[in-house]
């Protein structure tokens, strides 16, 4: 039988959470009881994938930002809401946060990279002595255009600082709020950076030091892990999953 534990163990195994430092509680966050016949995948622990996750009979919801971070949360508020959602309706929830960053084959950042044609990774962007992003090169420069196309996303809708090169060769992805690793891209020589979260501080330093700064989306920038895990467990359980995509367009 498929229950929360056994969907749990596999995912512990594939992500190895125990190798990295992490405010978050990864794995089980609210315990189901019963057979696991259909999951739910979403980027957030929200309510509106939670009720998703209920319309669609999931006992199961699969996230990358859960309920806890590693302190004591009063149940009160959205997250009493969103805890008896989820008891009420029986669904168990799992997160996994660093571990969806940094995985080599299924995390966020080595999955970007996969997409747009990049396929030789290095490790990139530590965090706490732990490397959580990715670093690689085109066999042949691509201009931003042709890099957004491959990623499935409209220049014009995004904040792009193009102040290096137009032909990108070396690039690196920390997903998220990757922008403490921007210095890291300056010792590197990186033509362009992708993260999610636009910084402020960062411009100047991407103009003095000519790099290229694509400020692509928390929320898009970190799809890509979750619907790599739920590709994987729809084919090792032969289980029925869907995503819920809730773009919070930051």
């Amino acid at each position: 039988m498929n229950d929360i534990y056994k969907i749990n163990d596999y995912l512990k195994k594939l992500l190895e959470p125990k190798e990295i430092s992490d405010v978050a509680i990864n794995g089980i966050q609210v315990e189901n009881d019963g057979e696991i016949k259909r999951i739910a995948f979403a980027v957030d622990a929200s309510i509106a994938s939670i009720e998703k996750a209920i319309k669609e009979d999931c006992n199961l919801l699969i996230v990358h930002h859960g309920l806890f971070w590693g302190k004591v949360n009063p149940i009160t508020l959205n997250y009493r809401k969103r805890i008896k959602l989820l008891l009420e309706n029986n669904i168990g929830l799992i997160a996994f946060h660093l571990p969806l960053d940094c995985n080599s084959e299924c995390g966020n950042n080595a999955q970007i990279l996969k997409r747009i044609g990049v396929s030789d990774l290095v490790s990139f962007g530590y965090y706490k002595g732990f490397p959580i992003g990715f670093m690689g090169e085109f066999d042949n420069s691509l201009d931003i255009d042709q890099i957004c196309n491959k990623l499935g996303l409209l220049l014009h809708g995004i904040k792009y600082l193009n102040f290096g090169t137009k032909e990108i060769k070396k690039i690196a992805v920390v997903s998220g709020g990757g922008g403490s690793c921007f210095d890291e891209a300056i010792q590197k020589k990186v033509d362009l950076f992708i993260t999610g979260d636009a910084e402020h501080t960062l411009y100047h330093m991407a103009a003095e030091n000519k790099i290229n700064l694509l400020f692509a989306g928390h929320y898009f920038t970190e799809t890509f892990g979750i619907k790599a895990i739920q590709k994987k467990i729809e084919e090792e359980f032969n289980i029925y999953t869907i995503f819920c995509d809730i773009p919070t367009g930051l």
